[in-house]
């Protein structure tokens, strides 16, 4: 049987709560990076979208 002492359960808590602080920060910055990237997302979207017809016409034109 393992016997925990004070100091290691110290050790593993303050750990837990490095770990805990640590995903709440890459979480933090991934929501942020996903909020501040969807408008250039969702121009880029936009415009491919505009130039399907132009790319479709050209891909399927008829070459002599």
């Amino acid at each position: 049987m393992t016997v925990v002492t004070p100091r290691v359960a110290r050790s593993r808590k303050a750990v837990l709560v490095l770990l805990r602080t640590a995903t709440g920060l890459v979480l933090a910055a991934a929501a942020l990076g996903a909020v501040y990237g969807l408008p250039g997302l969702v121009d880029a979207v936009v415009r491919l979208a505009g130039d399907v017809p132009a790319l479709w016409e050209e891909l399927t034109a008829d070459r002599p």
